[in-house]
């Protein structure tokens, strides 16, 4: 019986509602008090599961005298909600084909006033951005603070970075921290400004290139964060302007 109480669930009967049905199927035509009795339930509940059932098409009434009996619709009713519930899936999944365009196109729209954020972490993530870097179509900014966790960060693929410095073309705003070795920079492709590091003192670097920003935290696990977002990457590319201004020219004259 349990097995029966749990197949009728997969049509979204309850079990109290499983019950009285399966107690109508085998008392044929009853009276609420004989369904309640066989069915385990009290008298006001069988009342609400036989409105219920009902309203599924899976009972009907009939008077005998003053009595009003009920009895269970056959168990084929099952398979022909199954197969309506099939047919409607079909319709919505049919609609939902012919209208996809148009959900699509007010997502894109949408989306495209959202930024989209992408969070890296570990060697893999660092690797992954300085790829996305590599295939800038201009010119590349990049805010960077020279010191040992920087270093550090650029030991994890010196060669690739030397490619990239020769590859791709900008302009870079530096704090070098006092006693840290200044790594090669091709001077013909990019033009270098300085900020003093110890009245900024920061660590990591901000990489602007296309409508992109990625926003490095220099540490033994490095994290990035990349930002795709026109509106965004103005508003930071703005301020990188600001500090471009009254940076010095590095190295200094």
């Amino acid at each position: 019986m349990k097995e029966l109480v749990n197949i009728l669930a997969e049509y979204g009967l309850s079990d109290k509602e499983a019950s009285v049905y399966l107690a109508m199927l085998e008392l044929g035509p009853a009276s609420v008090q004989d369904i309640a009795k066989k069915a385990g339930v009290n008298r006001a509940t069988t009342y609400v599961m036989i409105e219920a059932l009902k309203r599924r098409g899976l009972m009907s009434t009939f008077d005998k005298g003053k009595k009003t009996m009920f009895v269970a619709e056959s168990p084929e009713r099952l398979k022909r909600l199954s197969e309506a519930e099939v047919h409607a899936a079909q319709e919505k999944g049919n609609r939902l084909k012919d209208q996809l365009p148009s959900f699509l196109a007010l997502f894109t729209s949408s989306s495209q006033e959202k930024p989209n954020v992408r969070f890296f972490e570990g060697e893999e993530g660092f690797r992954t951005t300085r790829e996305l870097n590599a295939q800038a179509r201009g010119e590349v900014l990049s805010f960077v603070a020279l010191d040992e966790a920087t270093l550090e960060l650029s030991k994890l693929d010196e060669n690739r970075r030397l490619q990239l410095n020769e590859k791709l073309h900008g302009r870079s705003i530096v704090a070098i921290k006092q006693g840290t070795p200044v790594p090669a920079i091709n001077r013909q492709n990019w033009e270098v400004r300085e900020i003093p590091y110890e009245s900024f003192p920061f660590s990591g670097e901000i990489l602007f290139f296309d409508e992109k920003v990625s926003i490095t935290i220099a540490k033994a696990k490095p994290v990035v964060f990349l930002i795709e977002n026109k509106e965004t990457s103005l508003l930071l590319r703005a301020m990188f302007e600001a500090i471009w201004r009254s940076a010095k020219p590095w190295p200094a004259a």
